[in-house]
């Protein structure tokens, strides 16, 4: 079954359960319309499980997230689900291969009472919050990620080379689409798969950011550095396989619109003028309009592009109307984006203390950044 297909499924899913825990509370448990839409659920849920091992829908902030991709946030089933699921304290729901019918009833009919009870995990349905869980090099799990002091040596060498290589690389690509050429999607595709199996080798991810050698490196060195920063938090998160790898692509290109600011201004000393700070904030549509024109390129990417500056309460640019609340994967690279430009030396700007950093991100968690993506970010980069 193609991932969009199973994706609109998830959709079905979350609508048919909420529909059926709220005729739960209209009727009772054994009316048939009650049964009907555990039947209907089950059966879907039945053929995306034939297709996968399990699935997972999980809450992450003010997003439903399945299928590795936020549901839509408009839908008033999406919206009912989320109360249902902050009601009963749970961020996380997995459905396992072989669930039985009178099992998910059950599961159903414990979401349908109006008290904030714990609703415990069985056998088939698996309940928690959502956590960062990585294997260590034995075999065992723990809390955190695995820094590179725990690999081998020849690990760590591997991965600093690997950032080395991945800036030159990507070093090239920007210089060619400045030049008006062609953007290559392959070589993005594959600096985004390196990296992925780089994460494999347990390394910490603030092991594995490029250092700046000159001033002039700096678009480079920082691009690299939130598509590493923002694959570590995506994985942690639960995203793999495609949705992984595109939200890879987009952190790798989400300030290709920097190109079409005269350097000057972007690397001005001192105060800009309201003219200076309008032409830069045109990075995001001129980026995104780029991106939009050329072949192979995930919308994902076109997205994040857009919104990476947008803020999580919808203030921020580009200016758009109507409540818009960014994508889950524009808000992991709007934090790796903060993140990494105050860590960072600049012409105009000194590199900030850790602890300021995290202060300044914690100040902004429910107005500028999702407080669950902060949360998580720190337990990434502490561990």
């Amino acid at each position: 079954m193609a991932e969009i297909d199973i994706h609109e499924e998830l959709v079905k899913v979350v609508a048919q359960l909420t529909a059926a825990v709220t005729n739960i509370g209209l009727y009772s448990a054994s009316h048939p319309q009650v049964g009907q839409y555990v039947e209907k659920t089950h059966n879907v849920l039945a053929g995306l499980l034939q297709a996968s091992p399990e699935v997972t829908i999980m809450l992450v902030g003010n997003d439903l997230v399945a299928g590795g991709r936020p549901l839509p946030s408009d839908s008033a089933y999406v919206a009912n689900f989320i109360r249902i699921m902050r009601r009963k304290s749970i961020e996380r729901v997995t459905f396992m291969a072989g669930l039985p019918r009178a099992e998910f009833q059950g599961f159903i009919q414990d979401l349908a009472t109006p008290d904030a009870a714990s609703i415990k995990t069985t056998g088939f349905i698996k309940l928690g919050k959502v956590e960062l869980r990585v294997k260590q090099a034995g075999g065992g799990e723990q809390h955190g990620w695995v820094g590179t002091e725990d690999a081998p040596p020849e690990v760590i060498e591997e991965l600093v080379k690997l950032t080395e290589n991945e800036m030159d690389e990507l070093k090239d690509l920007y210089l060619r689409i400045k030049k008006h050429k062609q953007i290559d999607v392959k070589s993005v595709d594959g600096m985004v798969k390196r990296f992925i199996k780089g994460f494999r080798e347990e390394a910490n991810p603030l092991r594995m950011l490029a250092s700046l050698k000159s001033s002039h490196e700096y678009t480079f060195t920082h691009v690299v550095n939130v598509g590493i920063l923002t694959m570590a938090q995506a994985e942690s998160l639960g995203f793999t396989g495609e949705h992984l790898h595109q939200i890879g692509v987009a952190s790798f290109l989400h300030d290709i619109g920097k190109l079409f600011v005269p350097e000057e201004i972007l690397n001005k000393q001192g105060k800009l003028s309201a003219d200076e700070r309008q032409l830069i904030e045109t990075h995001t549509t001129k980026g995104a309009r780029y991106l939009m024109g050329s072949e192979g390129i995930p919308k994902l990417a076109v997205l994040a592009s857009l919104e990476h500056h947008l803020k999580f309460d919808g203030t921020g640019y580009p200016s758009i109307k109507g409540g818009w609340t960014p994508n889950i994967a524009s808000q992991m690279i709007s934090v790796a984006d903060v993140f990494d430009a105050m860590r960072s030396r600049r012409s105009y700007q000194e590199p900030q203390p850790m602890s300021k950093i995290e202060q300044i991100l914690r100040g902004g968690a429910g107005k500028s950044f999702n407080p669950k993506l902060i949360d998580n970010f720190y337990k990434l980069i502490k561990a």
